[in-house]
């Protein structure tokens, strides 16, 4: 009996389309992230900060619990839609901030001295080989380098690393942005 009606519902669905296609008005949903925004020249965006990341563990930390800089108006959560949230991500404001098409340099903060709980969590995030994701216009903070002729990219950059051949730790502290932009045609 189910088999004699699997052909009936399914010409009902197909007809059901049919005419939903034929309606003359049509709605349409927004999905975040998804809509094109058109810059203005100097117009700010902030970039925002995701968690930390590792290859070596799969414990994410939130970007704020290493004494990185923190916004003047103070850490507000950021995400934006439920697949952020349903994949892990921890994304928060920041205090960086670029305006479209102007070429700049920022100082962003000054923080107090390190205590020794807070050099020693920055090593071994670093060593680690924690990544600091950050997002811009909802798309992923890139690092490139040139090997050879090959241009090799990751998302975000390393909290520090260990210098090879001996015990000395370096912490990424300066950053340098280059912000491309694509010429919107009509």
């Amino acid at each position: 009996m189910v088999a004699k009606m699997l052909p009936h519902s399914w010409i009902s669905a197909c007809v059901l389309v049919l005419l939903l296609s034929l309606h003359p008005r049509v709605h349409a949903f927004y999905l975040p992230g998804t809509f094109m925004h058109t810059y203005s020249p100097g117009e700010v965006i902030s970039a925002k900060v995701n968690s930390l990341t590792s290859i070596e563990t799969e414990l994410p930390f939130s970007y704020y619990s290493l004494p990185y800089c923190k916004p003047l108006d103070g850490v507000k959560k950021s995400a934006e839609n439920l697949g952020e949230i349903l994949m892990g991500d921890q994304i928060d404001n920041s205090p960086y901030r670029f305006q479209v098409n102007v070429n700049e340099s920022v100082f962003l903060c000054t923080t107090d001295p390190l205590t020794k709980e807070q050099a020693e969590l920055l090593k071994r995030r670093a060593r680690d080989l924690y990544q600091v994701n950050m997002v811009l216009d909802n798309l992923p903070v890139m690092r490139f380098t040139k090997q050879n002729v090959v241009i090799i990219q990751w998302t975000g950059f390393p909290v520090g690393y260990n210098s090879i051949g001996s015990n000395e730790d370096y912490i990424i502290n300066h950053l340098k942005f280059r912000v491309l932009v694509h010429q919107y045609q009509a």
